[in-house]
């Protein structure tokens, strides 16, 4: 693999203090070394810079012209681990501190609109987009707070784990990866968001909009501004790094105010506090349930708030939090159930990407070309009809005339019927489908963490193999390994469940109005 070139799928801001490289999407990269360990490659970039990216963020794009260096010692890239910030711009004393809902946070946003992590252009104007923040990437924050120590053994044992942090997968009936799930939610419940309000404060200098989040479990109403729900998004993603965090909606600096945007707003957000509580482990979630749950009280918002901030099941130290039972899968049949899922997100953000072009640019035709000439062809008959009535003396002239003029008012009539059909039917859809490319958008990471994982499996076995490590070192990374393993496959099959419902959903809505709307020109 030495000398390989390779092509960079997505953006990576890397962590350079520790020897990784920052990386731009179709960046060319030549491999020096495979060998690395848990997921990691070594090259270079075009500018001389050297040092390691991860190996599930690029493709191949020639044949090596060099033959592979030898083997060496696997010396993974590590640091002393810095904890990660604890989003000082949330650390004001007030429950309604200071900082604009809008600006200062570190989210990036979730709709396909900037992207932190974006596939190769492939021509089209709409982009998809990541839901992690800035200068965050998940394998790095896992390796950093403690996986390599977790599936070594090496992290610290003293800690009980209490019952409200534990999370349970499960087997169900059948056989292979896709049994492995998320033991369902003994009390489901969905959640509302209502209400938006402007609010002011310091005598109008500073603005925001305020909603109503009203859970069904306790039918409580609670006031959340965005930058709460912000703060949840991070304290998620910090705590749970292999599951897909739903992406939050687009910060917006201008027109924040505004009906149309603020009602936008509201329904995104209902959407995603709706994704958290159809997780089975998200909905159950002590900060989500401080989040959902805490009254407008200063104390009791500081004192959950501290509490999320020093979670000692963050990061890797979560899956010392899983029950589950053993896998029973090869590395094989695990290696090849990870593959062929990564080749369906690849497949399926490049479908959705393909019809969210389409469907926008039909959209522009539909309000523009579409209703201009249908209007145009309606005028040229209600002239003709005009032109008729100059002289209409008989009666089956004036019949005639009419029924021309109907003609040109009916053309008129279809042209407003497209420019109107896009929010019955491709705008609801593409919504939809634009929150989903901001979901799979995340799978790259998330895989790269379960692939490193395997690799250090590998690593023990072939050590165990020449005679360097104990088998009972070996069965313990194996066994912490298929914790990993069973949370990533229950991910997985918990996303699948998702995407079979909604886009059933979502595509029976799409098609009973599009055979509604012909049924009307018709």
């Amino acid at each position: 693999m030495a000398g390989q070139k390779v092509r960079v799928l997505y953006d990576f801001d890397g962590d350079t203090a520790t020897g990784e490289l920052i990386v731009s999407v179709d960046e060319v990269l030549t491999v020096t070394r495979t060998d690395v360990g848990e997921g990691w490659w070594e090259g270079i970039t075009q500018s001389g810079i050297k040092g390691l990216f991860p190996e599930a963020y690029v493709e191949v794009i020639s044949e090596p012209v060099a033959p592979p260096m030898p083997t060496v010692p696997i010396q993974t890239p590590s640091a002393p681990y810095q904890p990660p910030p604890s989003n000082d711009y949330y650390d004001a004393e007030d429950f309604d501190d200071d900082w604009d809902d809008d600006t200062g946070s570190s989210y990036s946003g979730g709709d396909p609109q900037a992207s932190t992590m974006q596939r190769r252009d492939t021509g089209s104007s709409i982009h998809r987009t990541g839901t992690v923040r800035k200068s965050m990437n998940r394998f790095s924050v896992f390796v950093k707070s403690g996986g390599e120590a977790y599936v070594l053994g090496t992290a610290e044992e003293s800690l009980q784990v209490p019952p409200e942090e534990t999370v349970r997968v499960i087997t169900r009936s059948g056989e292979g990866a896709a049994s492995i799930v998320w033991e369902p939610s003994s009390a489901p419940f969905t959640c509302s968001v209502t209400e938006p309000e402007k609010k002011s404060k310091f005598k109008g200098m500073k603005s925001f909009i305020s909603y109503n989040v009203v859970p069904t479990n306790t039918m409580r109403p609670v006031s959340r501004r965005f930058k709460h729900f912000d703060w949840l998004y991070n304290r998620l993603v910090d705590k749970y790094t292999l599951i897909a965090i739903p992406p939050l909606p687009d910060k917006q600096i201008t027109g924040r105010f505004g009906e149309d945007f603020v009602e936008k707003r509201r329904e995104k957000l209902e959407k995603w506090v709706g994704r958290l509580c159809q997780h089975p482990v998200l909905s159950k979630s002590p900060v989500v349930n401080h989040f959902l749950t805490c009254a407008d009280s200063e104390k009791e918002w500081k004192a959950g708030k501290r509490k999320a901030e020093n979670d000692k099941f963050t990061g890797g130290a979560f899956f010392r939090a899983v029950e589950c039972p053993p896998t029973k899968l090869s590395l094989y049949a695990i290696d090849s159930h990870i593959d062929n899922f990564g080749k369906f997100v690849r497949s399926m953000e490049d479908s959705v990407k393909n019809i969210v072009d389409r469907g926008t640019t039909h959209c522009e035709k539909c309000i523009g070309s579409y209703k201009t000439e249908y209007k145009k062809i309606g005028g040229t008959f209600t002239a003709l009809s005009q032109s008729f009535a100059v002289d209409d003396i008989t009666e089956n002239s004036q019949a005639l005339t009419k029924a021309v003029e109907h003609t040109g008012k009916t053309y008129d009539d279809i042209g407003e019927m497209f420019a109107e059909q896009p929010r019955q039917d491709f705008l609801p859809l593409i919504d939809g489908l634009k929150e989903y490319s901001g979901m799979l958008s995340q799978y790259p990471e998330i895989l790269q963490i379960h692939k490193g994982t395997i690799g250090k499996v590998k690593e023990c076995i072939k050590l165990k193999e020449d005679e360097k490590m104990e088998v009972r070192i070996v069965d313990t990374v194996s066994s912490r390994a298929d914790t990993i393993t069973a949370v990533s496959f229950a991910e997985m099959n918990h996303f699948h469940q998702l995407r079979v419902a909604d886009f059933k959903v979502m595509m029976q809505s799409f098609l009973q109005e599009q055979i509604a709307f012909h049924q009307r020109v018709s």
